[in-house]
């Protein structure tokens, strides 16, 4: 079984390591009791700090660790002593006094991970839970087994991803993902306002029409646009154009495969990015990913501290 030290980038992992973790994953959500794991990080105790706003991540990484027999200590990054000027790294120096050996972090910091992982403890174990617009590791493994268990494999896909492109850390760690498991398809689809630095996604090409690239796709991917970058946006794109030309609609669903499946790493804007027909529909397995990122947040934590 491999062991993992750390958790940041997904470009980080190979692919045997990729499949442990969905193949633990599915062991997970498959156990008739959930008694066998229940003392696994028995008197383990995590620390969650979240220096931006979550309910998936946070709530999944938490129930995950309380699967396994460990305690989450959060921080309220309001109340906690950030506020009086204290740093990351000595919040966690702290911690690590009191015995905490794992932290789960998310901010909007480009420049955190990197440095804090050689100043922490040798004990100690950082995860991403999301970093500004380059990282969510988590999110994009369960969004892989996620597809595995739909598809079955990932080399002869075409995978979609739609939606604000350029600001998605989601988008990032997934296809870094898909690359590893040597999925050679992925089309990201967007406008032009939305369009990402490139060479962020070496293997990907980039279509501004849906309705080209749409086609034939078994996996689509829908991104959250956020209202204000529309209406802060210097060009002359609007709310409502958006919605016409980029939103997931039955209409452009058909465009698809007809085994193709509907996803969205939450929250929804229903009706701007993805029409509710299809967010709630039968090609839709967006809460499948909710159950999954259960599961493998619970993989990720035994392979780090077990």
């Amino acid at each position: 079984m491999i062991q993992l030290k750390n958790l940041l980038y997904l470009k980080d992992l190979r692919k045997d390591e990729i499949n442990q973790l969905l193949d633990l994953s599915d062991h997970y959500l498959n156990s008739k009791s959930s008694h066998e794991f229940e003392n696994l990080l028995k008197n383990q105790s995590i620390a969650s700090l979240f220096f931006e706003p979550s309910t998936r991540t946070s709530a999944s990484f938490q129930v995950a660790a309380k699967r396994l027999g460990a305690e989450t200590i959060i921080i309220d990054e309001k109340k906690s002593s950030a506020t009086k000027g204290e740093t990351v790294l000595d919040t966690i120096r702290n911690l690590e006094a009191m015995g905490v050996r794992a932290f789960i972090i998310r901010t909007g910091d480009k420049d955190l991970f990197r440095p804090l992982i050689n100043d922490v403890g040798p004990d100690t174990h950082i995860i991403s839970a999301g970093e500004s617009s380059i990282s969510h590791p988590t999110q994009g493994l369960l969004d892989l087994l996620t597809i595995r268990q739909a598809k079955g494999a990932f080399e002869d896909l075409k995978v979609i991803i739609m939606g604000d492109i350029s600001h998605s850390r989601v988008a990032r760690s997934l296809v870094e993902g898909l690359d590893i498991m040597n999925t050679r398809n992925i089309t990201l689809i967007s406008p032009e306002e939305f369009k990402p630095e490139m060479s962020f996604f070496p293997s990907a090409s980039y279509e501004e029409d849906p309705n080209k690239g749409l086609s034939d796709a078994d996996v689509i991917v829908t991104l959250r646009v956020q209202k204000e970058r529309i209406e802060s946006s210097e060009s002359n794109l609007s709310l409502e154009q958006y919605s016409d030309e980029y939103q997931l609609s039955e209409d452009k669903l058909e465009l698809c495969k007809p085994d193709a499946i509907v996803m969205h790493p939450g929250p929804i804007n229903r009706g701007i990015e993805i029409s509710d027909r299809v967010a709630d529909g039968k090609q839709s397995v967006i809460l499948k990913q909710v159950e999954n990122g259960v599961a493998m947040r619970m993989a990720v934590l035994t392979q780090i501290l077990n």
